[in-house]
């Protein structure tokens, strides 16, 4: 319980920062990390997140729900097969997290954010 307050303090100091900053707010608190954090996962906002954490949220939270999206919108009726869409769906989530990770990794340069374990 305690490690959850000290988490929520740290997180919402980080957001104060960024804010102050001018950072826009779907860059710090984006749905997938509100999805996140909603679901008691302590990870940091995504600038102040490691290349591999952000890598990894993204991808994890981006890949299924656009796999089936896609599938109910488009692949199911132009034939698609269970395997090609899923093929798709991972190859898309893995491109998609590590665009999101690198664009992280620059907003926190761009905007000289101090590291997590120091907020």
């Amino acid at each position: 319980m305690k490690k959850d307050l000290i988490f929520e303090r740290k997180k919402n100091r980080a957001i104060e920062i960024m804010a102050k900053k001018g950072m826009w707010r779907s860059i710090y608190a984006p749905p997938c990390h509100l999805f996140l954090w909603k679901m008691g996962v302590s990870i940091p906002p995504p600038p102040f997140s490691h290349f591999l954490t952000n890598f990894f949220s993204f991808a994890v939270v981006y890949t299924p729900f656009w796999g089936i999206v896609m599938w109910f919108i488009l692949w199911r009726d132009q034939g698609a097969g269970v395997f090609a869409a899923f093929t798709t769906a991972i190859t898309s989530g893995v491109l998609f997290g590590v665009a999101m990770a690198v664009f992280q990794k620059w907003r926190k340069q761009a905007n000289h954010l101090p590291e997590w374990e120091q907020v």
